[in-house]
């Protein structure tokens, strides 16, 4: 779901490169010989932009030592290209050079890492630009011993925290589990992220800066003697190689990794009880993954639909000009049917690419309401008042639907649950402030649930 601002959702304002990156056939492999001994320093996470011809491309490059080899993938999630293999990767003496091998359209990246930056020139079909790429320190690649070395995460303000995996056919998919201060049972919350490329912490690289939202419930839960796992989804950020491709993805799959990370935790002898918590998209899903598991003590949906993602997309495009909304309408429609598309026009691309298509009709199936109302365990329900892309309305939606939930409005908070005015520039501003708190009482209202929906198991936890 896109940002709205001024009315119009962001994801039409976004202005795609008609020529540069275009994403084709990969003809070579990305993996190279390493060119020197120090290739570690830039083996890891990185995510950053491209910044050419006044426009700004969100990419995430992942560079991984293996043997005496040095190989690399990017994702550019604007153009939909996820695990693109690089080529011809060379590092010395802090210089590193990398190659996208597009056909016809070679994409060279010269840049010089600087602690935990790298920075330097882009070229293509002779159009030149400049890109910027951060690491993340939390990654086992880090080579600061102090953040992240021996594959630790970067060090918690509150608890204990630990690295965990879940192995799935298609690949690993990394959370992490933050514990706390003690070593009696207690519950856990498994925490869904939002829709797109939303890590484990709720920050995502098509928007500026971080925000830290689903990290600062991690650690006030934890403050409550709450245990949490939050998890990077398939395809994103850490877990980029769980997915193969974008258009191989399916809303399904995501159901399926949740009931994998929920059969971890139910095996796991440190906790009580699972509580299942979701964010916006991660709402459906969670709801979708307890119907579909068993032994979960209860379900947290904050800032979910209460309507059909098909229905929620025609509001959006409701300000759009009537050109728009009719191809929109005859697409959605098709995809309904089990159809896709090939023709999309320029302006839509973002929305309905050809590669998407496949994962909006497995979304297009599943009814949050028919979701919510199969739910046989105590569910919460909170929604915030200066929320631009969901409304109180889809609270009460499901609300309505299941009439034994708990349904809590929270004052003033927005979509990424900080405390908001609804002036859209304003509120899109605490998007990237990782200082801001939660919203007042938002976290009170989750701890509440937990101790609540799981007394029957927690009799051992003093909670």
């Amino acid at each position: 779901m896109g940002i709205r601002a001024s009315g119009k959702p962001i994801v039409f304002l976004t202005v795609m490169l008609a020529a540069v990156l275009l994403i084709g056939a990969y003809v070579v492999s990305g993996r190279i010989e390493a060119k020197d001994v120090d290739m570690h320093e830039v083996a890891g996470h990185w995510e950053g932009a491209i910044n050419v011809l006044g426009q700004e491309l969100i990419i995430m490059v992942d560079f991984t030592v293996e043997g005496d080899e040095l190989s690399g993938t990017i994702d550019i999630p604007q153009q939909g290209a996820f695990g693109a293999p690089l080529a011809n990767i060379q590092y010395e003496s802090s210089k590193i050079h990398f190659e996208l091998p597009v056909p016809n359209a070679r994409a060279d990246f010269d840049g010089v890492l600087e602690g935990h930056e790298i920075s330097g020139k882009f070229l293509q079909s002779g159009i030149e630009g400049t890109f910027t790429l951060t690491r993340d320190v939390r990654d086992a690649g880090a080579s600061d011993p102090a953040e992240g070395a021996g594959g630790e995460e970067e060090p918690l303000e509150v608890g204990r925290v630990e690295e965990i995996v879940l192995e799935t056919p298609t690949g690993k998919i990394y959370g992490t589990l933050q514990l706390p201060e003690t070593d009696a049972k207690c519950p856990v919350v498994l925490i869904h992220a939002g829709s797109g490329p939303t890590d484990r912490d709720g920050n995502s690289p098509l928007l500026p800066g971080k925000n830290d939202s689903l990290k600062m419930i991690a650690q006030g839960l934890a403050e409550a003697g709450i245990a949490s796992l939050r998890f990077d989804k398939r395809g994103i950020a850490k877990s980029v190689g769980a997915a193969a491709s974008e258009a191989d993805l399916r809303l399904d799959h995501y159901i399926e990794d949740v009931i994998g990370w929920i059969e971890l935790l139910k095996d796991d002898g440190r906790f009580s009880a699972v509580v299942v918590l979701g964010h916006s998209e991660g709402s459906l899903i969670s709801m979708a993954s307890v119907n579909k598991s068993s032994g979960v003590s209860g379900v947290i949906s904050v800032a979910g639909a209460g309507k059909p993602v098909y229905e929620v997309l025609e509001e959006q495009l409701a300000n759009q000009p009537k050109e728009i909304r009719d191809e929109s309408m005859a697409i959605m429609e098709e995809l309904k049917q089990g159809r896709t598309v090939a023709n999309v026009s320029p302006e839509l691309m973002m929305l309905f690419r050809p590669s998407v298509q496949p994962y909006m009709m497995s979304w297009f199936k599943y009814d949050p309401r028919v979701e919510i109302a199969n739910l046989e365990v105590p569910v919460l329900i909170l929604q915030g008042t200066t929320d631009l892309q969901v409304s109180v309305e889809n609270a009460e939606l499901l609300a309505e639907a299941n009439p034994g939930a708990r349904l809590r409005i929270i004052a003033n908070m927005n979509h990424i649950l900080k405390e908001a005015p609804l002036d859209p520039q304003a509120n899109v501003a605490t998007y990237s402030d990782p200082e801001l708190p939660l919203a007042p009482g938002f976290l009170q209202e989750i701890i509440s649930f937990v101790k609540e929906c799981c007394a029957d198991v927690c009799s051992v936890c003093g909670l």
